[in-house]
């Protein structure tokens, strides 16, 4: 951790809004998700002692089946963060089953998503429970994990302690009912240039949750892009350039742009206030006689 990126561990908690240093932490927590913890102490050591760079404490890791991820904490907010897919991302479209489920309220979400997350539901419920219930909770995961996460702040109650769910090469999760039960749920998705992921599934019925933030290939953040000119961006890099729609996919990637720009974001927020600073005030002595 370097004295520049220490600048982005204090990030907003008290409010819903994107955050910059918010969308890094996630992404690196989303990151994190891949040390394979359950494959000894060794492992797990690595997990905590690079939490505790994040500030952060690791609280609960569970892994049942192919779906894992972790429960980590501070003094100011908690972190729920999601494994994705271990497998070359070339074959995710194999991991997706994209038949629906139909849960009880109508809404219907990609089957292998729902009994992944189902795996493991039960033990994320009780580690939530043991947190303390003031702490606000954010829910992260890259790929898969990012479906993922997007089902736990559907599923997990109360929703009102869930503070924000971000999501990193998300892919399609459910349709419009399933989106509409996140209502009360701050959901910013962020996608990388021509990520291909989020293009998935290509069945029809399926439909993005949350507010777009899409870093383009130069690093630069925008909110709400024009979707015909990302769509067309897309298509120009897979016809041009295949594997880079891969390449745009992983998660060191998101977590590299959006650490320089929520850098650059807060110079710019110092350089801004040290500009409105009122100039000193000039003081005189007055001149002595001898």
């Amino acid at each position: 951790m370097t004295d520049n990126t220490s600048q982005l561990l204090n990030p907003p908690v008290n409010r819903a809004a994107y955050s910059d240093r918010s969308a890094w932490i996630m992404a690196r927590c989303s990151e994190l998700a891949y040390v394979p913890f359950e494959q000894g102490e060794s492992m797990k050591q690595q997990l905590r002692d690079s939490l505790t760079e994040l500030r952060l404490e690791l609280c609960a890791p569970f892994e049942r089946g192919a779906t894992a991820g972790y429960v980590a904490k501070n003094q100011r907010y908690a972190v729920l963060a999601f494994r994705g897919t271990t497998k070359d991302f070339r074959n995710i479209l194999t991991d997706i089953e994209i038949r629906f489920y139909r849960d009880r309220t109508g809404a219907k979400t990609a089957r292998g998503f729902t009994e992944a997350f189902g795996l493991v539901e039960d033990a994320v419920t009780r580690a939530i429970a043991g947190l303390d219930s003031s702490l606000p909770l954010y829910i992260t995961g890259h790929s898969l994990g990012g479906a993922l996460a997007a089902i736990a702040s559907a599923r997990l109650r109360p929703s009102d302690r869930i503070a924000a769910c971000y999501t990193f090469g998300c892919p399609r999760v459910g349709d419009t009912e399933f989106a509409e039960q996140l209502w009360k749920v701050p959901v910013y998705r962020l996608v990388h240039a021509s990520d291909i992921v989020p293009h998935l599934p290509f069945a029809f019925g399926y439909r993005h949750t949350g507010d777009l933030r899409y870093i383009k290939s130069s690093g630069t953040l925008i909110e709400s892009p024009n979707s015909l000119g990302t769509s067309l961006a897309f298509a120009y890099t897979f016809v041009t350039g295949g594997k880079k729609v891969f390449e745009y996919h992983r998660i060191a990637g998101y977590a590299g742009n959006l650490q320089d720009w929520a850098l650059m974001r807060l110079k710019l927020e110092k350089d801004s206030r040290l500009s409105e600073r009122p100039a000193p005030s000039k003081t005189f002595e007055p001149h002595r006689r001898s």
